[in-house]
């Protein structure tokens, strides 16, 4: 899924132990912008696309499997649980598909556009619309269990844990719904709108605001544990492992801040042709992989956020990579999706 887990923390092992050189497998063509990060499961990439596509593609060879035809641009990226495959759409639709032959299993009608990432867990999915909700379905029959109103856009990707399911909105607040019921169970106001998707690791929710801070607030409780101020904008969702979280700023910088405190350990220099960062970061084997608006995905040391190496694509990245058999897959607006090994 989004973010490699429900909790969001997007940190996932090479298995075995690998690590990419920066050097082409295969390259897929699709038919339109790819900004729908892919997710990978079972030697399979699922990927949406601007032209209306949810694309299934083979990780060895980059051969298309199946495509299926949503009719809307697919902003949303896939997740994959129980065979199924869930994604949202422009049209204002959220789909389950068969994971094996992408046959449409169900479609959930919500009130405007899903551009928000789903997470699954024990047989339902979540997932945020641009109508203001925060939607608890099932899986296995596309029936609503509940749905959470906020003031403002959901964008952001639901995390989970604990039994908890926290989202962001554009009207400011992180909320924190219980799964079974969708009550509240804290929220907390921020300065400004929330674009990125929250990460929970080691008991706390991480996440950034348009405020231009970086928020660190008890899993269970909603109070701020620590703040880290940046000069620009919060637009993309962080990862976290190994005691440390890496937090992507519109001032073109990653940072990497202690986990428990939020001291600064390093910050590099991302190029991109806008004032913002748009490609969230993973991280794997010691290694981070994220994307730029410059065409390149980078590679950088997690110890101290040295560059290793960058891939030239032709237009600006937007998808989050995803991590697979010896190298990553990512997404590009030049309308094809990469896996680099």
């Amino acid at each position: 899924m989004y973010r490699a887990n429900n909790p969001h923390t997007a940190a996932l092992n090479f298995n075995p132990p690998y690590t990419p050189v920066g050097k082409r497998r295969w390259i897929f063509p699709a038919e339109g912008g790819i900004d729908s990060s892919p997710a990978i499961y079972n030697g399979v990439i699922y990927v949406g696309c601007d032209d209306g596509f949810v694309y299934a593609v083979d990780q060895r060879n980059g051969s298309m499997i199946w495509r299926s035809s949503i009719g809307a641009k697919v902003k949303s990226s896939p997740a994959v649980d129980h065979g199924i495959v869930v994604v949202g759409a422009e049209d204002n639709n959220f789909y389950a598909l068969d994971a094996g032959a992408g046959k449409q299993l169900w479609k959930f009608a919500c009130g405007d556009r899903v551009s928000s990432s789903p997470t699954t867990n024990e047989d339902v999915v979540y997932f945020g619309s641009w109508d203001k909700n925060i939607y608890a379905v099932d899986i296995h029959s596309g029936q609503m269990k509940w749905k959470f109103a906020t003031e403002g856009r959901v964008i952001t990707s639901p995390a989970y844990d604990k039994g908890m399911v926290f989202a962001g909105s554009h009207d400011g607040c992180m909320y924190a719904i219980n799964k079974d019921d969708g009550s509240l169970k804290w929220k907390y106001k921020t300065g400004n709108i929330i674009m990125a998707s929250p990460m929970v690791m080691g008991g706390l929710v991480y996440f950034g605001s348009w405020d231009h801070t970086f928020y660190a607030v008890d899993e269970n409780t909603g109070k701020t544990v620590w703040t880290y101020k940046g000069t620009e904008n919060y637009s993309i969702a962080a990862a976290g492992a190994e005691g440390k979280v890496f937090a992507g700023n519109d001032d073109l910088k990653m940072y990497c801040l202690n986990a428990t405190t939020g001291k600064l350990l390093w910050k590099t220099p991302i190029n991109s042709m806008n004032p913002l960062l748009s490609s969230p970061p993973i991280i794997g084997g010691g290694l981070l992989f994220m994307g730029s608006t410059d065409g390149n995905l980078y590679m950088l040391d997690t110890r101290n956020g040295a560059i290793k190496w960058k891939y030239k694509t032709q237009r600006p990245i937007v998808s989050s990579p995803a991590i697979g058999d010896k190298g990553v897959c990512v997404g590009s607006q030049d309308g094809n999706l990469y896996f680099i090994e």
